[in-house]
This record gives C-alpha cells, sequence and structure tokens, in this order.
C-alpha cells in the first residue's frame, strides 16, 4: 500500500526550527511518526514553505501514526494513493516536480572502490536525468531545471562531521513508457538522499 500525507509545521516551534537547518534531524523527526525505521515504511518527503508554517508531504507504505504527532506539527490530511497508482499506464503524459541530487561515482583508489561526486555541468546533469528517466520507465519530454537549497546534515565526528549536497530541482512533462518501473519509482523515489527529502516524484495531469 502507498499512502500520501500532508504535515504542517509551525515555525515556531523549536524543533521544527531545527530540523529546517539540519536534515539529519528533519529526518528523525519524520521517521518517528511512523511504526518502523524510514527504509521499513519507504519513506520519502518533500518540504514546502507555505508562510509562517512548513508543508511537508509524504509518501509512505503505512499510514502516520497519530500519537506520535509532537507539539508544532499537524496532521492536514492522508490518503491511500494505491487506485491512483493502479491507475497509471503507459502512454500517459504527466507534469512532474522532481528534487534529487545529480551524481557521477569515481574510484577513491585502486582498490575499486567509489564515491558519489556532484556532477557540476548542467548538461551531464541533464544527461543524468534523462538515463534516470529511461531507467524508471518514462520519458522526459520537457524540463526545466532550478537550483535548489544546500542541505546541511550533521553526524557525529566518527561517523563523517558535518556534510552538505547540494540539490536540484526538476519540473516539465513526462510520458510513461513501462507502468510497473514508473510505479516503483513513484513508491521508492530517484536518485541518492531520499533520507534527507530528495527523490520523491509529485505528478499532477
Amino acid at each position: 500500500m502507498m499512502y500520501l500525507a500532508r504535515i504542517d509545521m509551525e515555525l515556531s516551534a523549536p524543533r521544527v526550527r531545527a530540523a529546517l537547518v539540519d536534515s539529519q534531524k528533519m529526518h528523525r523527526l519524520l521517521t518517528g511518526l511512523y511504526q518502523n525505521s524510514r527504509h521499513d515504511v519507504s519513506l520519502l518527503y518533500r518540504v514546502k514553505p507555505n508562510g509562517r508554517v512548513v508543508s511537508v508531504y509524504q509518501y509512505a507504505n503505512s499510514p502516520i501514526k497519530k500519537e506520535n504527532i509532537s507539539s508544532g506539527m499537524s496532521l492536514v490530511g492522508e490518503r491511500c494513493l494505491d487506485e491512483w497508482l493502479d491507475s497509471m499506464q503507459a502512454g500517459q503524459t504527466w507534469r512532474f516536480d522532481l528534487v534529487t541530487m545529480p551524481f557521477k561515482k569515481e574510484r577513491r583508489d585502486d582498490s575499486g572502490n567509489s564515491r558519489r561526486r556532484m556532477i557540476r555541468d548542467e548538461e551531464e546533469r541533464l544527461e543524468w536525468l534523462f538515463r534516470k528517466a529511461e531507467q524508471n520507465g518514462f520519458s522526459i519530454l520537457e524540463v526545466q531545471e532550478f537550483k535548489d537549497e544546500k542541505m546541511n546534515i550533521y553526524h557525529p565526528s566518527d561517523k563523517g562531521g558535518k556534510m552538505v549536497m547540494d540539490s536540484y530541482r526538476y519540473t516539465g512533462s513526462m510520458t510513461i513508457k513501462d507502468a510497473s518501473a514508473f510505479r516503483k519509482a513513484v513508491q521508492e523515489g530517484i536518485g541518492p538522499g531520499k533520507a534527507y527529502g530528495l527523490g520523491m516524484l509529485l505528478l499532477k495531469r
């Protein structure tokens, strides 16, 4: 099953303000709304400023545990998306909105280990996006790229310390080529950084 929920967070709440400047804290705050881990509930989310509140849109395979909603947060709405997913078929055209981090893997040393490197060239980023589209069952008809905000992630020093991630927002239109692969992409997200609010594919007709 798959659910869409919207949580509004008040900017006056200290936990919310802290989460907005540290994506690791936002990750913990939102994961705490569920019974299990982010991975187990397939949680994807998008943070959107909305005046004096921040609206967070979430996909997950289980509903939010309402008793876990803390002060400064309110559940605006939640619904099951199974029928919506089932209605997706090859040949349909959708508008999409995606925030992600285009990357390439580079070898660290002769051991064969690799690490992700942000793609700095716009043409390369778009090539990456078009490849991801094909891998996930859709083709892009037209697209615009926007630089998104830098994301600060604070880990303990023995686990890497502070990380800064760049992200880009892509909006445009696409056509479904493989409905099964596309539904999986909607449920599982696209690209890295899903624990930090990246990869959620927002759609409308």
